[in-house]
């Protein structure tokens, strides 16, 4: 009875260390920091502060999988001179590769009420599917903000990214 009990206990914690290692984890979180020109209707062209991080799921894509890509702006420095019910933004992020691919995808999300003078934070998802194996390095491309206030209605805002444009997420895609 005992050898049985321990056989329980051996098979079950194998069980459960081979499916942590199975698990799609995501990557950790990649920091960076870039500068866009920003055009805000009325007060013209602000440089603006990007802090974000970009994460991608699974740490270790691969080829003809669909890959989730996560961005969290911890701080975008245009701090908008009037109260923001909500806003929408859309990012387009150039996916550079080492090698056999390049492209772009897609990054959305929303938000809600910013104080007047608060930096805008927030979350926006999207993903692609990798076609070559090799290093992908992810960089941020244009951004463009909708945001609605109460005094203006909505106001679109339009931001460049300044040159160089850092690489936010480096991945390796591997074969199935």
């Amino acid at each position: 009875m005992i050898k049985s009990f321990d056989r329980r206990i051996v098979t079950a914690a194998t069980t459960v260390a081979l499916g942590l290692v199975l698990t799609q984890a995501p990557a950790s979180a990649a920091r960076f920091s870039m500068v866009y020109t920003c055009a805000v209707p009325i007060l013209g062209d602000r440089g603006v502060q990007f802090d974000g991080t970009l994460t991608a799921t699974p740490n270790r894509p691969t080829v003809g999988t669909f890959t989730r890509v996560d961005l969290h702006v911890s701080r975008l420095s245009l701090r908008p001179p009037v109260a923001v019910t909500s806003w929408t933004a859309v990012a387009v992020a150039d996916v550079d590769v080492a090698g056999a691919q390049t492209g772009t995808f897609r990054l959305s999300g929303s938000g809600g009420p910013v104080a007047a003078y608060e930096p805008v934070t927030g979350d926006l998802a999207g993903g692609w599917v990798p076609r070559a194996i090799g290093v992908d390095r992810l960089r941020l491309a244009k951004v463009v903000l909708k945001v609605s206030t109460a005094p203006f209605g909505d106001v679109v805002v339009p931001c460049s990214p300044r040159d160089p444009r850092p690489v936010a997420e480096t991945l390796t895609v591997f074969t199935r």
